[in-house]
């Protein structure tokens, strides 16, 4: 395994013209979404942590559809609409379990759990038969990386390390598949999906929106890389933004935040900026054993700062050394004006148990907040309240169209990929 690509990619080629804001608020344009990308791409649908034995199932929810994910007696991985072929019925509703066999309860249709049907109740009386390989589930595209079980909903769609691109070789030195799940969340917020993943897609609203974090974090000297469908941003942390008074010192929030995290005598401590970014890789490095962790792999900026990755269409990576935040930004069915956030932290504790928390649900319409909830909730709070204010003004008779500065050259580019999708014959 070769470490992360530090190398910067080549500018892209883009216009910066106005993205109009019937993108995030028309029915039309969420119906082509549907049509023309949601149905062709891969989609994120879990942990294969989750389903660990034969019968273990998850489902995933995305758009109109719900898609059974299910561990096979072999120990291979499929996936199945979770709908029974007599009369549409559910099979099962969204969550976690584990089942023998999928049994309908509308007529009690049963299923195998490859999804082979295996007895219609009466079918004598089915005067035009009961062909299993009509009535069967039917299948969905299905493959694994790093952990994560990926679904697709088009039968033809590329294999998934091809379409994945560069992700893997600069994600794999992290070993995902051996961290464990911390915090799991969904919240349903009023605003369209692309609202939020260009929140998190540029470090230009962090003196504004998270203006406290500056005195640790680092948006003026954030470096932001286009690839194929995918993106990168490098956000330092563990030094001050230059728009701080004490930028290029170690910070007393730096010392607090992170120094002092890892056992670092704090009154003790002297230097600025750069010993405190190499004194903060340090103490963690020493801390691989006791974790299980395996660092090897990555280099000081990957100890200290945010790696945040954006997979086409809907995947956030906030990648550091000990835990990494993934979100994922899912459609309403019915509202472009709402949509589903999915968070998880993965902790890289790999010796260490970790109990599997349960789901929890949240929703902005009801006031709800991540303060005390999760580690960095005052932070994503901060991001929530923005989001559906942001989604009201798109519907503005005032406002016509998003106007994109160099900084936000990652919405640019996701815009882009997204019409090369919705355009194509």
């Amino acid at each position: 395994m070769s470490p992360t690509p530090m190398e910067r990619a080549p500018q892209p080629d883009l216009e910066y013209v106005p993205i109009p804001k019937d993108r995030y608020t028309s029915r039309d344009f969420a119906r082509r979404e549907w049509d023309r990308m949601w149905t062709r791409v891969w989609l994120m649908a879990g942990r294969e942590s989750d389903i660990p034995e034969p019968g273990d199932y998850f489902t995933f929810e995305i758009g109109p559809e719900s898609i059974l994910v299910i561990r096979q007696h072999d120990g291979s991985i499929q996936a199945r609409y979770n709908v029974c072929m007599h009369r549409g019925n559910r099979l099962r509703e969204p969550g976690r379990g584990h089942a023998s066999e999928f049994s309908c309860l509308f007529h009690g249709w049963r299923y195998d759990i490859d999804g082979t049907l295996a007895a219609a109740l009466d079918p004598e009386c089915f005067r035009q038969g009961v062909p299993k390989d009509r009535l069967s589930l039917q299948p969905v595209q299905c493959d694994t990386w790093a952990g994560f079980v990926f679904v697709s909903l088009n039968s033809d769609v590329e294999p998934l390390r091809e379409y994945l691109g560069v992700i893997p070789e600069h994600l794999d030195p992290y070993r995902f598949e051996e961290w464990k799940v911390e915090f799991d969340c969904t919240v349903e917020i009023d605003c369209n999906w692309k609202t939020c993943v260009d929140a998190f897609n540029e470090a230009y609203h962090l003196s504004a929106t998270h203006a406290w974090t500056i005195a640790f974090s680092d948006d003026t000297r954030t470096e932001y890389d286009c690839y194929d469908r995918h993106t990168r941003m490098i956000f330092p942390e563990v030094q001050a933004s230059l728009r701080h008074p004490e930028s290029g010192t170690a910070t007393q929030e730096i010392k607090e935040m992170f120094l002092k995290r890892v056992g670092i005598d704090i009154d003790q401590f002297e230097g600025g900026e750069k010993e405190a970014r190499a004194a903060y890789a340090g103490a963690i490095e020493k801390m691989a054993p006791m974790l299980g962790a395996d660092f090897s792999q990555l280099n000081q900026s990957q100890m200290c700062d945010d790696y945040h990755y954006t997979i086409f269409p809907n995947i956030t990576f906030n990648t550091h050394s000990m835990f990494v935040w993934v979100f994922t930004h899912r459609p309403h069915p019915t509202d472009p004006n709402k949509m589903y956030f999915d968070f998880i932290n993965l902790v890289n504790t790999p010796s260490q148990e970790v109990p599997r928390p349960e789901k929890r649900f949240f929703s902005t319409a009801n006031g709800d907040t991540l303060e005390g909830v999760c580690g960095g909730g005052e932070l994503l709070d901060e991001d929530l309240y923005n989001l559906p204010r942001i989604q009201k003004g798109m519907n503005s008779a005032a406002f016509q169209n998003l106007h994109l500065g160099t900084q936000e050259v990652r919405i640019l580019h996701f815009q882009d990929t997204l019409m090369k999708y919705l355009d194509a014959t």
